[in-house]
Order: C-alpha cells, then structure tokens, then sequence
C-alpha cells in the first residue's frame, strides 16, 4: 500500500521545464549561447528586429522618468515546411530566449 501511495505521488509531482532548442543541422542552439555561434551553426537570420525600450526611474515626487534606453534583437529563423518559425532574443550577444512562433 505503501509503495502505491509513493508511485502515485511521484506521477502526480510536475515535471520541470525543460529549455527550448533550435536544430541547425546536426548542431543545436540553446539559451545562453552566443550570437556568433548561432551564426555559425545556423547562417543569418532571415529577420533581424532591433528593439530599443525606454528604461525609466522612479523621480523623488512619486513620478517616473526616462533615464536611458535598453537594445534587444530578435531574430528569426524559418525552418522548413510544417514546422514553427524560432524566434531568438538577443541581449548583449547572448541567446536570452528561444521561443516558436504559432
């Protein structure tokens, strides 16, 4: 009985998540490689998105105010008939987030 009532609660525990990775042939990308070896292992994007966001501070009068700006990249990559498109986020040369377009 014992033994049933541990199975059961190693099935019911949530399975940790696991990081997405991009195929470049026989080579794989993950977050926290950099950009230089994604353009090695998989060529350039066919998009390349520069973003830049305003970075803001709270001003001593409760307000907020613009103190400089942040830059990300996102780049995309097709991959062929029937699969999603990979959607890298770039900061500071570095794959931040893989994601799949739907």
């Amino acid at each position: 009985m014992k033994r049933k009532i541990l199975i059961l609660l190693a099935l019911a525990l949530p399975v940790a998540a696991q990081a997405d990775t991009l195929r470049c042939g026989s080579k794989l990308i993950m977050e926290g490689d950099s950009a230089g070896k994604v353009l090695e292992r998989c060529g350039e994007p066919q998009n390349k998105q520069v973003i830049t966001e305003p970075v803001r501070a709270a001003t001593s009068l409760g307000g907020t105010q613009q103190v400089g700006t942040y830059t990300y990249e996102i780049w995309r990559y097709t991959r062929g008939q029937g699969k999603f498109p990979a959607l890298l986020r770039i900061e500071g040369g570095v794959v931040k987030r893989l994601e799949y377009e739907r």
